[in-house]
């Protein structure tokens, strides 16, 4: 609602004040609730995500763990193979050993193949003797790669065993990192539920907002015409001084207001210092004088002042430049503590506090948004 002095002969009732504050203090307990809300959700999300997290590096865990179970595996099972195919050359050495022991002399008794034999009795014994050695060290050998393949296969048995617990150990930690992903994506998107919610609510507290703002200045200066009207019809000097100058007109223009937000961004980075008004620090009401002037707009360096430089804009028809004001009671200018310069897109420059630099922030980022101001000449 917009009132004019021309057409609204009449000022808002207290009556309609009244009423437009009692809905503010509605969007404002509306608010706090879901805030609230919001806040426990945001606490409930930042735990889930510490559990996934552990989660994940638990399952990280699991995979190394397999993957060493199976490289191990995969080595014993190359020990085994290994030790088969000396038990299988063993094997064959023995037959062999065997089949020239036969064929020499195996056909005939002792004493025949003895006396038989070109280079006499000797010669036999030796032969004898040679074949016993050779037959028993391939049977030694034989014996030792079958203790070596039955060695391997205890190896293989115990590595098989491990990676298959390491297997199992990875699906149950996979199960639980699923789980844990899926409980975060669903409290994400509760959360971001709830914040649509909250901004939402936040618009509807600001156009009640701005309603009360506007109906309280409209009364002001309402009221201070008749006086200056009454004042003038008496013979007094015309009253009309008691009206804000900029109570006639619609604030600076949408240039000036870029020229202030511009030279706004050109000071991110410098520190906040109580009283600062540049050019090397900040406090917020002194960038906020420094950024005006640069548009050719002389502000006083105080908050208090500066929401009485212009008319009062509702929220939903800002404009870059105007200024936003913060209180702690949103019911009453008494209490701004706050300025910050709109930038666009529900964003501000912002010299927030002390320790702190200039920067950007979202305009419902501090909390107790009371209303914004578009400066005038």
């Amino acid at each position: 609602m917009h009132w004019r002095l021309a057409g609204n002969p009449n000022p808002p009732s207290t009556a309609q004040i009244n009423a437009a504050e009692n809905q503010v203090r509605q969007h404002q307990s509306a608010l706090g609730a879901e805030q609230g809300k919001l806040s426990a959700a945001d606490a409930m999300l930042a735990r889930l995500q510490t559990q996934a997290e552990v989660l994940t590096e638990r399952y990280d865990q699991a995979r190394v763990n397999e993957q060493r179970a199976a490289s191990a595996y995969e080595v014993t099972q190359a020990r085994l193979r290994q030790a088969e195919r000396q038990q299988a050359v063993s094997r064959t050495r023995v037959a062999r050993l065997a089949a020239e022991e036969f064929e020499s002399g195996g056909g005939f008794d002792s004493v025949t193949a003895m006396l038989g034999d070109a280079y006499g009795p000797q010669a036999y014994m030796t032969q004898v003797g040679m074949g016993q050695v050779l037959a028993q060290s391939g049977t030694e050998t034989l014996a030792a790669n079958q203790a070596n393949d039955a060695v391997a296969r205890v190896f293989r048995t115990q590595a098989h065993e491990l990676l298959v617990a390491q297997q199992a150990d990875l699906r149950a930690a996979n199960d639980l990192k699923l789980a844990i992903q899926a409980a975060v994506a669903r409290q994400q998107a509760f959360v971001t539920l709830t914040q649509g919610q909250r901004n939402k609510l936040a618009g509807e507290l600001a156009t009640a907002q701005a309603k009360a703002s506007s109906l309280k200045a409209a009364r002001q200066a309402a009221l201070a015409a008749q006086a200056a009207a009454a004042a003038a019809a008496g013979g007094s000097p015309a009253g009309s001084s008691q009206v804000p100058s900029w109570a006639w007109g619609s604030g600076a223009s949408a240039t000036q207001g870029d020229i202030a937000a511009n030279w706004a961004l050109t000071q991110m980075g410098k520190p906040y210092q109580w009283g600062g008004a540049g050019p090397d620090t900040y406090d917020c009401s002194g960038l906020a004088m420094m950024a005006w002037a640069r548009a050719g707009v002389q502000l006083a360096h105080w908050t208090g002042y500066q929401w009485e430089s212009g008319p009062h804009v509702p929220l939903n028809q800002l404009r870059r430049g105007d200024l936003l004001f913060y209180a702690t009671n949103t019911s009453d200018p008494n209490t701004i503590h706050h300025v910050a310069i709109y930038i666009g897109n529900g964003m501000m420059v912002n010299a927030p506090y002390t320790g702190a630099f200039v920067r950007i922030d979202g305009m419902y980022s501090p909390g107790g948004l009371i209303g914004a101001v578009r400066p005038a000449g």
